[in-house]
């Protein structure tokens, strides 16, 4: 499997870094991380990390892809790290669309070094940041993501995403990021085909506090479903596990009703609730956060329904009139 890229040698770890020390510690000079440490983005040394989920404002940081596409373009990261490393070490933690298309642009790099760049590179790479800075609930229409071939280049994560990660499938991981990577040449050299936005999800609760929860049905396409169909702050589950546990999503679509869905305290809430609230198992910024896509959540989704539904009402409470109150008074 050595020989799927030629630039880059891609890593899958056992476990994700827990820190900047100890991705330092454990990976050689001259190493890039892609959403797989646990910590703020950016550079020390001749290590870099892309990634827009720890210690950021997730509104106002660019999708790990769009970092690698400035880093590449403008810094020219790979042209001056390949003449003292090669091939330049790359560590994944999962195969979504931004590490697929991080690892594309690390890869393919010379595509953005000459002074034209690839036009359909950079509108994937720029349409990319705008669904995956907003967690996947960015209003688009549909039909369009199906004809431009947004879908069909990112089919190979949907499919591998529908059976959920676990422990020693390093070699899927690197397998997915291959094919898209196919995908996306194919893309840019006109034998690109199409793929139909298939699921539906299905709202398993809706509370009067403007929240769903929903299941995805292990399906990446859902949420881009449920906000052209309005929805904006959902807990979403995202995958049953063979092992009995869960794999969620805890979503605020804008960024302005931080005062009505706390994520922070209910990510809180959730890690207290686990069976080994010692370990941690819920994570993430303050607009999108989930549970750990491995070990995954021992909570059924009407545990986090009961768990959710008081903390979120208390925070509506706070600006708006009890809805449930006002219609039984109309009554």
């Amino acid at each position: 499997m050595s020989d799927l890229f030629e630039n880059i040698e891609l890593h899958v770890p056992p476990t994700r870094f827990r820190s900047w020390d100890h991705f330092i510690r454990e990976a050689p000079e001259y190493s890039i991380g892609i959403e797989v440490i646990d910590d703020v983005p950016g550079h020390r040394g001749h290590y870099v990390h892309f990634d827009h989920h720890r210690g950021v404002v997730r509104e106002a940081t660019m999708s790990a892809a769009m970092q690698a596409y400035i880093a590449v373009r403008q810094g020219r990261l790979m042209e001056r790290w390949l003449k003292r490393q090669r091939p330049v070490h790359v560590y994944v933690w999962n195969a979504d669309q931004d590490v697929c298309l991080a690892v594309f642009v690390l890869e393919y790099h010379h595509l953005l070094e000459r002074s034209e760049g690839e036009p359909l590179l950079r509108w994937i790479v720029q349409y990319n940041n705008k669904i995956d800075v907003c967690g996947g609930l960015y209003p688009v229409r549909l039909d369009e993501l199906v004809k431009n071939h947004f879908t069909w280049v990112f089919e190979p994560y949907r499919e591998q995403r529908m059976r959920g990660k676990t422990q020693g499938d390093a070699g899927i991981v690197k397998q997915t990021i291959r094919k898209v990577c196919d995908r996306l040449l194919d893309l840019l050299h006109g034998r690109a085909g199409t793929c139909p936005i298939t699921v539906r999800p299905e709202i398993l609760y809706q509370s009067p506090y403007e929240f769903v929860i929903v299941d995805e049905k292990g399906d990446p396409n859902s949420r881009l479903v449920l906000a052209a169909e309005g929805h904006r702050n959902l807990i979403s589950l995202i995958c049953r596990r063979s092992t009995g546990r869960y794999t969620y999503s805890v979503i605020r679509g804008s960024p302005y009703d931080d005062d009505i869905f706390p994520v922070p305290r209910l990510i809180e809430a959730f890690q207290a609730a686990e069976d080994h609230p010692e370990i941690p198992i819920w994570g993430g910024s303050d607009l999108v956060a989930g549970s750990d896509s491995e070990l995954g959540s021992s909570l059924h989704w009407t545990q986090l329904r009961d768990i959710a539904e008081p903390i979120v009402r208390e925070a509506y409470l706070r600006v708006y009139p009890d809805p449930v109150a006002r219609d039984k008074r109309a009554v």
